[in-house]
């Protein structure tokens, strides 16, 4: 029966936009957190036609459920959290991700500025990503970050500052294209493009906030909304394989 199928799929469908409600709930906390959205697709339709009758004048399609078609991070700018740490940085603004650097030299991607030390002095970030490659003098007195990433420490005994680096900051044409791999980080992929110096897309470059780290852009009022529109729909979903099988009980009560 074509209505079991299709509201099968239907309760698929809700239950994967759930779990992704369930994730974007999950991670209110996170620093730099983008909330996620599921996006569905209809399924193919089968045409069917009435005898008698052209196929142009009494077309008839009748549809065959749902799918997912995908689900995309939004990348709207998250509050602003003040922590007073020199190390903690925000991006100001939806665009530009910090660019992080392994071992290996494979390339990260995150919007969790909240970086430290490690033993060697180097910044990292919280996953222990090289952040430009910047070391710091244990003997410096005072960090600044400008808003342009320049890196700078100050000595006691002299009021001018020294350029140890910059911290790079990139950006796509497409960021949705970025894949999400966990631990606030994403990887490029074809579909969202080459990383971009910031002033290369748009011509404008980033602007950086020591002391500040960005919070998640997730709203709970409209996941709460969300969950229970999600939820309801489920319903409907059981409910009309539930009335398929009372359907398809009756006829084969007929038949015995």
């Amino acid at each position: 029966m074509r209505a079991l199928t299709t509201a099968a799929s239907g309760m698929a469908a809700q239950q994967a936009s759930l779990d992704t409600i369930a994730n974007n709930l999950a991670n209110i906390q996170t620093t730099g957190y983008k909330r996620s959205r599921t996006s569905f697709q209809d399924l193919m339709y089968q045409e069917l036609t009435h005898g008698g009758h052209s196929a142009s004048s009494a077309r008839i399609d009748v549809g065959s459920g749902v799918r997912i078609a995908g689900i995309d991070k939004t990348f709207q700018q998250g509050s602003a959290d003040q922590t007073g740490n020199e190390l903690d940085v925000m991006i100001e603004g939806p665009n530009g991700f910090f660019e992080l650097q392994d071992q290996q030299g494979n390339f990260y991607y995150t919007r969790d500025g909240s970086f430290r030390l490690d033993a060697n002095g180097q910044i990292v970030s919280a996953s222990g990503l090289s952040v430009g490659g910047i070391s710091l003098d244990p003997n410096a007195e005072r960090l600044e970050i400008t808003p342009d990433g320049t890196v700078n420490m100050f000595y006691a005994d002299d009021v001018r500052p020294v350029d140890v680096g910059q911290i790079p900051v990139r950006d796509f044409i497409n960021p949705g294209g970025l894949r999400a791999i966990g631990g606030n980080l994403f990887q490029q992929t074809e579909a969202s493009g080459q990383a971009q110096d910031m002033g290369g897309i748009g011509g404008v470059g980033p602007v950086l906030r020591q002391g500040f780290l960005e919070g998640s852009n997730v709203d709970v009022a409209n996941e709460l909304v969300t969950m229970i529109m999600t939820q309801r729909a489920y319903e409907m979903n059981s409910k009309a394989v539930q009335a398929a099988d009372e359907t398809m009980r009756a006829v084969t009560n007929l038949r015995g």
